[in-house]
């Protein structure tokens, strides 16, 4: 890692009032993480954001407020800390940075099992019963869960019409109409959702689990949520279960419910030809399979 990130992880943590005895690398997906330790012991996750933007300009102040609103409700989120001046998000060198509480623990990705997926399924639908409390417009910061393509990045799929031909630019069409019919007759109000539940997005502690990274946080419905994380997620049985042990279980026709994995499949696809990170190739392999065998099946 260069210089560079470590430099403006400590620019960041100059507005917090947290004497610091040790700022040290801790994980780089999208973002980049640094594990902070103060001289009193507690310790604290430094999220310091990518330079490409993906999201809306608001979207980390969003993020931060609703997992704190989460976090006073009683549900295991990272809270987000305040720094100085009463901020939640930090600009450091034109980098986005929040300073969460750390949560102890491994990720599903380490460790799965189908009790934690069970949990996790739960507290989806906790995240779900919360948000539905609080309908109206989508708010600043949120991405648009009316559009395949959510991120806020140009459309790259025709890069690979020499591989797939035009399938993919055809699944963004198919995608899309299956996406404005379900927006047309609405299952419910639209709310926020958290938009990424994954193996890497919840921490176990003994059986204890927490929900981590609200950063693409989502205007849209239930259903949208539930695809991405059992697209995401081992023992899906499991999930479901949890899930509709807090609230019911979003049903859709199984024609939407195919056409939201193709979306989710898109997105990330076109996501992966901006970021151009190494084993590109398995990456687009492993995400336009699916959605060309989407294509042949509608035929």
């Amino acid at each position: 890692m260069s210089g560079e990130l470590p430099a403006l992880a400590c620019d960041a943590l100059r507005a917090y009032d947290v004497a610091v005895a040790d700022c040290s690398f801790a994980v780089q997906a999208f973002n980049t993480v640094f594990r902070v330790t103060a001289t009193d012991g507690a310790q604290y996750a430094l999220r310091v954001g990518s330079e490409l933007r993906i999201h809306a300009d608001d979207c980390e102040a969003l993020e931060a407020a609703w997992v704190n609103e989460l976090h006073t409700a009683g549900l295991p989120v990272a809270p987000v800390v305040h720094a100085r001046d009463g901020a939640l998000v930090i600009d450091a060198g034109g980098r986005r940075c929040l300073l969460f509480e750390w949560v102890r623990g491994r990720t599903l990705r380490e460790h799965v099992t189908p009790e934690l997926v069970h949990a996790a399924g739960a507290l989806t639908a906790a995240v779900h019963e919360h948000a539905s409390r609080n309908p109206g417009e989508r708010p600043a910061g949120a991405l648009r869960g009316d559009r395949v393509l959510s991120f806020s990045l140009a459309n790259r799929l025709d890069e690979l019409r020499p591989r797939f031909g035009g399938a993919l630019p055809d699944a963004v069409a198919r995608a899309q109409a299956a996406l404005d019919g379900l927006w047309r007759d609405p299952p419910h109000p639209p709310h926020l959702l958290h938009g990424d539940v994954n193996l890497g997005n919840v921490m176990a502690d003994g059986d204890r689990i927490t929900l981590l990274d609200f950063q693409d946080v989502a205007w849209g419905f239930e259903v949208q949520d539930v695809v991405i994380a059992m697209l995401s997620l081992e023992h899906r049985d499991a999930f479901r279960t949890g899930y509709a042990s807090v609230r019911t279980w979003p049903e859709v026709d199984p024609e939407t419910w195919a056409a939201l994995e193709a979306a989710r499949h898109l997105n990330i696809l076109n996501f992966g030809l901006h970021l151009r990170r190494s084993a590109l190739d398995g990456f687009v392999a492993r995400h336009a399979q699916p959605i060309v065998a989407w294509m042949t099946d509608l035929r």
